[in-house]
């Protein structure tokens, strides 16, 4: 049997420069090191995988971002575009998370699926009214819910096909996860 056959289906495994962890080529982000490991200053994220050079990987989470910036590996040019390809990523995970009816959206279904016990992760848009984000904080802390900061409400309800909405529900446990650990955990 080849080779290409007896891999196919396999994916390429990277180690992450900031956190050390292994994970899937398609979950880290690919920047452009010199030979002092630092990113080349005309160079960003190489979102294609086929820019010229030595390539280092990060993985997609804001956490290892911040740390690559801290350490000295990417300039504030990276950072930011780390962050824009970061915030496509989740919002990409929301959009099939809803083809996939592992969601609930708006208030009163968020809300319920907190109480149901289906809940695995609530993300609360930022420019949402401060009473919204405490009352979901608090249900969140006491029903022992992981919950996020993340986007505004007319993008969280563009992505889903909808109007504005303030709080989406992730009633998938992989799905929550995933996004969970892009965040680095729960606030």
């Amino acid at each position: 049997m080849s080779t290409k056959k007896k891999n196919r289906g396999k994916q390429p495994i990277r180690l992450c420069v900031c956190c050390k962890k292994e994970a899937p080529k398609s979950d880290m982000l690919r920047i452009v090191v010199n030979s002092e490991g630092k990113a080349e200053e005309d160079e960003s994220i190489d979102e294609t995988g086929k820019k010229k050079g030595r390539g280092a990987y990060i993985c997609r989470s804001f956490k290892c971002v911040d740390k690559a910036y801290g350490d000295g590996i990417i300039g504030e040019a990276a950072r930011d575009e780390s962050y824009e390809s970061i915030t496509k990523y989740v919002l990409q995970f929301i959009a099939i998370a809803m083809k996939a009816g592992k969601l609930a959206s708006g208030e009163f279904s968020g809300e319920e699926s907190i109480k149901d016990g289906q809940a695995k992760l609530i993300i609360i848009a930022e420019d949402a009214s401060d009473n919204t984000k405490e009352k979901f904080a608090n249900k969140c802390k006491y029903y022992k819910v992981p919950y996020i900061y993340f986007s505004d409400k007319e993008t969280l309800g563009r992505i889903l096909g909808k109007n504005e909405r303030s709080v989406v529900s992730v009633k998938d446990n992989e799905f929550g996860t995933k996004v969970l650990n892009i965040f680095g955990g729960n606030e």
